[in-house]
C-alpha cells in the first residue's frame, strides 16, 4: 500500500510540475487529492476524533489543507534543491486525513481553512499542527 501512495505522490509532483509550464494557468483543483486516492479514508486516514467515535455527525478533514500541499510542492519545485522523489516523500508525509465532527470542522475552518499555524514549516512541521492548535486529539483509526 505504501508503494502505491508513494507512486501516487510522484504522479502528483509530475502533474504539478506540468501545470507550472502551462501558460494558461489552468490544471489544478484541490479536489485532485480526493480523486487520485479514492476514497482517501481507505489510504491515508490518520485517525478519528473522540466525537466521531461516539457517532456525532462527521466529515473527512485534510490535516494540511490541499492548497498548502499544492503551494508548498510548487515552491519546492521552483527552489530546485530537492529531487522530485524527495518532494513526493514530503507530500506523502503531509497528505493525511482525519475524521472529525462538524463542530470541530467549524473551529478549524475559522482559523485554518487554507493555512497552517504561524511558524509551521512544510519541510519539518508536524502534520497534526492545526488540530493541536485548536485542541482536537485523534484516536487511532478503526481497523
Amino acid at each position: 500500500m505504501t508503494q502505491f501512495i508513494t507512486a501516487t505522490c510522484l504522479l502528483l509532483v509530475d502533474h504539478f510540475l506540468n501545470i507550472k509550464s502551462n501558460p494558461t494557468g489552468y490544471g489544478f483543483h484541490s479536489r485532485v487529492f480526493s480523486h487520485v486516492l479514492h476514497p482517501e479514508e481507505k489510504f491515508i486516514l490518520e485517525g478519528c476524533s473522540a466525537g466521531t467515535i461516539a457517532d456525532e455527525p462527521s466529515r473527512l478533514e485534510h490535516l494540511v489543507p490541499c492548497i498548502v500541499l499544492y503551494n508548498e510542492t510548487q515552491r519546492l519545485l521552483a527552489n530546485g534543491k530537492l529531487s522530485k522523489a524527495e518532494i513526493a516523500l514530503l507530500l506523502q508525509k503531509h497528505w493525511r486525513v482525519a475524521r472529525i465532527t462538524q463542530e470541530e470542522q467549524k473551529r478549524l475552518d475559522s482559523e485554518y481553512k487554507q493555512t497552517m499555524p504561524k511558524k509551521w514549516v512544510y519541510e519539518t512541521g508536524d502534520t497534526l499542527a492545526k488540530l493541536k492548535a485548536v485542541g482536537i486529539e485523534l484516536q487511532p483509526p478503526p481497523l
